[in-house]
Parts: C-alpha cells; structure tokens; sequence
C-alpha cells in the first residue's frame, strides 16, 4: 500500500514538473518574439480643425509612410478621452507604402479642446502621439 502512493506521488510530481516545463517554454519564446522596427514619416503630426458644431461628428485624416526596412503595423490605437475613436490599417503597411489613420471626433464638451492619441507600432519609440485640436461651438 506504501509503494503505490508514492508511485502516485512519483507521477503526479513528474505531471507537474513537465507541465511548469512547457508553460515557461511557451512564454518564454513568446516574449523573445520582437515585432522588427521600421522608420515612418509623418507629413502632420497635429491639425488644427477650426471651430466645430458641438452636434457634430468630425473626421481628420492623418497619413504615416513606412519609410523603414521594414513593414509597418499598426497594434492599436488609445485615445486620450471617450470622445475620439479610431479607424486604422489593420494589415501591414509595405515598405513606401502609406498607413491612413482615421480619427473621429464627438464633441462633449464646449469650448477649446487638444486632444491626442496614441498609435502603437513597430517604430523604436514603440509608439507615434498624432493631435487634433479646435473649438467646439454652441448651435
């Protein structure tokens, strides 16, 4: 009866030993997986909009050139407020090719506003910040 449940105790331990092995080699080779960096050109990085209706809904157009080695990809892109979303190149971008990313303004508030977002990419910086700025006006 002793033998047996060290026997046991001798598989589940080796169970486990082997599954630890297995996990920390998936993520380790996980994490060892860099995106490759490439360079981008940014024509305008910030773009002053004007004044706006504050029952509008605004679009401003930036355009990012991969001008790196490179493809460019684009991971996310984070907003400094609920008030901004994104559309974006979802693939990657070719080398001299353009990525457009689509910025869509609600105004929530009247008055002067900056806002700017994040865009996560293969750039050494790990990220480019593109800002709209304007005013929002009463109707």
């Amino acid at each position: 009866m002793i033998k047996t449940k060290y026997i046991y105790i001798f598989i589940i331990s080796c169970c486990i030993i082997i599954c630890e092995y297995l996990i920390a080699d998936y993520f380790s080779s996980r994490s060892l997986r860099t995106p490759e960096l490439t360079t981008i050109e940014i024509q305008k990085d910030s773009i002053f909009i004007g004044k706006v209706s504050y029952h509008s809904k605004e679009n401003v157009s930036f355009q990012l050139k991969n001008t790196g080695k490179q493809p460019f990809t684009i991971q996310a892109v984070n907003s400094s407020c609920g008030c901004i979303s994104a559309k974006y190149d979802k693939q990657p971008i070719a080398i001299g090719d353009i990525a457009t990313v689509i910025l869509e303004f609600k105004p929530n508030s009247h008055g002067y506003f900056s806002k700017t977002v994040d865009v996560m990419c293969n750039v050494p910086e790990g990220f480019v910040k593109l800002k709209i700025c304007g005013e929002v006006q009463a109707e």
